[in-house]
């Protein structure tokens, strides 16, 4: 990895994606690697096999037996722990208060995945994640690549200030009162079916209204100037994905821990995109819905 001479928290809060080869933390080998390629996705409506710390739960996986499934879970739980340990140490600030989120398991080719546009992972967006509002918290996300032969294959393009500036206006400030009603009536029915889901900001909404947006944009997804990148098998990496465009073009068998980093604890709580979104349009924009 290089180091510069901003700290490595202000270099990923500006957009840099860092990388570690090889893994820095203990990764599946043997029988337990082979086992983890073996997995596959219950439907094709799940794009990855989930893992939520919190509950110690797996999901979207063919279960043909309790013990398979126990085994899953265990390991899923060592990689959760593996990462939170490491990047514990790595970026203490961030682990006073950061949330763990899922991790997942991604068995599948992202080369020949068909998926519709806006989940699609081979074009270039920002994260946001639709049952999982962050509320300004961060997102942290650290992958590794345990395919033992082949590469995984990235590309990343512009920050989030960037396309802020050039497509924010098309996309739709929000304002203090913006689609209260619609976020209402949304929040209550996606509450009908996962009735822990916190409510969401004007934030969460134009991020999400964003990801769909540059998906589906046909100049941001090829005028955009790219840098590809190319994870050996072993290589592990860290973005904040909320910050920095990305787009996954090939690769299968990957691990990855996404983290909800507190605002509090930035080195660098300005630059962060709430931050940023609320000085172009001058309104709050992590107030509640009213």
């Amino acid at each position: 990895m290089t180091f510069t001479k901003n700290s490595l928290e202000e270099r990923l809060e500006l957009g840099e994606l860092v990388t570690f080869t090889p893994s820095p933390f203990r990764l599946p080998t043997g029988d337990d690697l082979a086992f983890l390629m073996q997995q596959q996705l219950s439907s094709t409506a799940h794009k990855n096999i989930s893992y939520n710390p919190a509950e110690h739960s797996v999901s979207s996986f063919v279960q043909h037996s309790s013990e398979q499934a126990d085994r899953l879970r265990t390991l899923m739980r060592d990689f959760s722990q593996h990462v939170q340990s490491w990047l514990a140490t790595l970026l203490p600030r961030y682990a006073q208060a950061w949330q763990p989120d899922r991790a997942s398991l991604r068995t599948a080719e992202e080369a020949t995945r068909k998926l519709r546009m806006t989940a699609r992972n081979d074009l270039l967006h920002f994260d946001a994640f639709p049952s999982r509002p962050t509320r300004g918290y961060r997102i942290l996300r650290c992958y590794v690549n345990i395919n033992p032969i082949d590469d995984r294959v990235w590309t990343t393009s512009e920050t989030f200030a960037r396309v802020l500036d050039k497509y924010g206006e098309q996309v739709g400030f929000p304002t203090h009162d913006s689609n209260t009603w619609v976020r209402k009536i949304g929040q209550g029915i996606l509450g009908l079916f996962q009735p822990n889901v916190l409510e969401r900001t004007g934030y969460d909404d134009f991020m999400l209204r964003l990801h769909h947006f540059l998906k589906t944009n046909e100049d941001f997804q090829e005028r955009s100037p790219r840098r590809l990148w190319h994870f050996k098998p072993g290589t592990a990496w860290l973005l904040f994905s909320d910050t920095i465009s990305h787009a996954e073009l090939r690769g299968q068998y990957a691990l990855e821990h996404s983290f909800f980093v507190a605002p509090e604890t930035l080195a660098l709580p300005e630059e962060s995109p709430p931050m940023q979104l609320e000085r172009l349009c001058g309104a709050s924009v992590l107030s509640n819905a009213a």
